[in-house]
């Protein structure tokens, strides 16, 4: 058996003396407002146009942070900065967010779908338990109900879409949109939180799981039928542990037990697919039907895949006790603790060759950002604490 409070050490550890440093201290723009998106090993800025998404992101980990390890105000105070910058210029007057917007906040690029304006939800949402301001509580119901709204209007044309060129559906969006339902439901009457939880749970289940192999697909043609292409055989290890992780939540609010069981197999066989034997860790991409990857990128270790499997697989096994869970627990959390901290500069390795060496000089990029460090360490660090069922030897992470 793992030692449960040891562990519990070692990710805190990790999390507040190289992880949120490293963001709290170098990502904000004092000059114009928001976050640098990419940052280098030191922490200086790189680019000057920022993802609303990540934007989103970081507000939400700083808040995030204050609601749940301690209500230390600087961390209320970097997500309130970003906040500002996100409300003044991230989305549009009917609460559309933007992809991208300059250093000043102009609109660079649209968002194509929804997935931006579901992480502007949680972020609101988080705003709202660590302040108390009702104005985030508002903005947060708005951004969800647009979303909600125009995301039916958008499948409906889909449909109607069937036959002609070939239109994907991808598996972030009904993860991140089940997310900001979780995050908003205290703002929803019991009957519409309900409803519209169970047409995301039924898109997920019905449309991107292939039931034959019990798997999460990443890109379904909108009817959920299979493409047999490089993006139609593509999985994605750390969405699957993602929406893995939301859903065992939903199992959890609704006393799904055979829901449980169903996602923990999920994360049991992506692990099995993922995994490495030869070289250790855990690949970026599989293809399920075995077939050569045409990106040498699939072969990648990141500290996301890594984060997201340790975080529902202590938490798989909080719920379910599977045996299993535990045994990838300690294969993964010994791979990752060896190679993604930087054991030279402050935060850790985004990405590794299959030898577990650094491929990038850079530790915050426009795709991986402070978000997916800290809400996988957080949940994990919960869960460990609540595996051995004891007090933490010094703060107590609780999950709101």
């Amino acid at each position: 058996m793992l030692d449960f409070a040891k562990l519990t050490v070692v990710y805190q550890q990790a999390l507040l003396q190289q992880v949120v440093p490293f963001w709290l201290n170098n990502s904000r723009d004092q000059t114009w407002g928001g976050y640098f998106d990419a940052l280098t090993a030191t922490g200086t800025p790189l680019a000057a146009d920022k993802s609303v998404i990540l934007l989103a992101q970081q507000i939400w980990s700083f808040a995030w942070l204050y609601n749940t390890v301690e209500p230390e105000h600087s961390w209320l105070d970097h997500a309130l900065h970003g906040a500002d910058f996100l409300t003044r210029f991230g989305l549009d007057e009917k609460m559309n967010a933007y992809a991208l917007i300059d250093r000043i906040g102009k609109p660079v690029a649209p968002a194509t779908g929804k997935t931006t304006d579901a992480y502007c939800v949680i972020a609101y949402a988080q705003l709202h338990r660590a302040t108390g301001n009702d104005e985030w509580a508002m903005l947060a119901k708005q951004a969800l109900l647009a979303l909600i709204q125009q995301r039916n209007k958008q499948r409906t044309k889909q449909q109607r879409a069937l036959g002609g060129f070939r239109q994907w559906q991808h598996l972030e969006e009904p993860v991140v949109v089940l997310n900001a339902l979780l995050a908003t439901q205290f703002l929803l009457s019991e009957e519409d939180w309900k409803e519209y939880t169970e047409q995301v749970v039924d898109e997920l289940v019905n449309t991107f799981l292939d039931k034959r192999l019990n798997i999460l697909r990443e890109t379904v043609l909108p009817d959920g039928a299979f493409s047999n292409t490089p993006e139609g055989r593509r999985l994605n290890p750390a969405l699957t542990f993602e929406t893995a992780n939301a859903l065992l939540d939903i199992a959890l609010k609704t006393s799904n037990r055979k829901l449980s069981l169903q996602v923990v197999t999920w994360c049991l066989s992506m692990c099995e697919w993922a995994w490495d034997e030869i070289d250790s860790g855990l690949q970026q991409y599989v293809d399920f039907l075995r077939q050569p990857g045409l990106d040498p990128n699939w072969q990648y270790r990141t500290a996301r895949v890594h984060l997201q499997a340790l975080a529902v697989l202590i938490k798989s096994f909080f719920h379910t006790h599977h045996p299993d869970c535990l045994r990838w627990f300690q294969k993964i959390h010994d791979y990752t603790f060896q190679h993604f901290p930087d054991g030279d500069q402050p935060g850790w390795h985004l990405a590794l060759d299959t030898q577990g060496k650094s491929l990038l000089s850079v530790k915050a990029t426009p795709a991986a950002g402070c978000y997916h460090f800290v809400k996988p360490m957080t949940e994990t660090i919960a869960f460990l604490q609540q595996c051995a069922q004891l007090q933490p030897p010094s703060r107590k992470f609780r999950l709101v």
